[in-house]
């Protein structure tokens, strides 16, 4: 998807139009879905955000709650790209709430995202608090890039705090973990921290 948005969108589509023949409103509702993160990748936000909102009716109509909360995490982040931090935190928590209601174990990424905004809107403490509830879950379900996203995020919020020596132990963990995993992007972006 991320590397071939055009394709993800015409197969989107072709999904769509299967989905409305035979009445399938969660492929329906999972096809706009993807074809919003597409216009999301090519930084066509509006309609991003046009996609996500349609998406969000349908899954609410069926009773979807884990395409709620998707669709919630993915409007959020429209709003955090236009620095609207405030509409953003507030669609992150309506993800998060879903995903806590129904158990899901993404809900590490609903925490992540709570936490870079409050990272971003410089209320650390806050902000360390949800980076530790994402790593805990990622932990928990060894899911091992995210566990490395997490310490960077944790260091991020130890640079910016002056604790330049701890923000150095937690790259290096991040480090170890990508390192471990292969993830070359994730090694150069833990290095180019250190």
């Amino acid at each position: 998807m991320f590397s071939q948005p055009d394709s993800a969108f015409y197969f989107a589509q072709l999904q769509y139009e299967l989905a409305e023949a035979t009445g399938n409103k969660k492929w329906m509702a999972d096809a706009l879905n993807t074809q919003g993160n597409s216009f999301h990748m090519h930084g066509n936000y509006d309609k991003a955000l046009e996609y996500y909102e349609i998406s969000l009716k349908i899954y609410e109509e069926i009773g979807d709650k884990k395409g709620m909360a998707k669709s919630y995490k993915n409007m959020g982040n429209i709003y955090k790209v236009h620095g609207n931090y405030a509409q953003a935190l507030s669609y992150y928590q309506k993800s998060l709430q879903i995903s806590e209601e129904t158990g899901d174990k993404k809900r590490a990424i609903a925490y992540n995202n709570i936490g870079l905004i409050y990272s971003a809107q410089g209320n650390y403490e806050k902000a360390l608090k949800y980076h530790e509830k994402s790593l805990r879950i990622r932990e928990e379900t060894g899911n091992k890039r995210g566990m490395a996203s997490s310490y960077i995020n944790i260091g991020l919020l130890s640079f910016n705090q002056g604790n330049y020596d701890k923000a150095l132990e937690y790259y290096e963990i991040s480090l170890k973990i990508y390192e471990e995993i292969g993830d070359k992007r994730g090694m150069a972006f833990s290095y180019n921290n250190m």
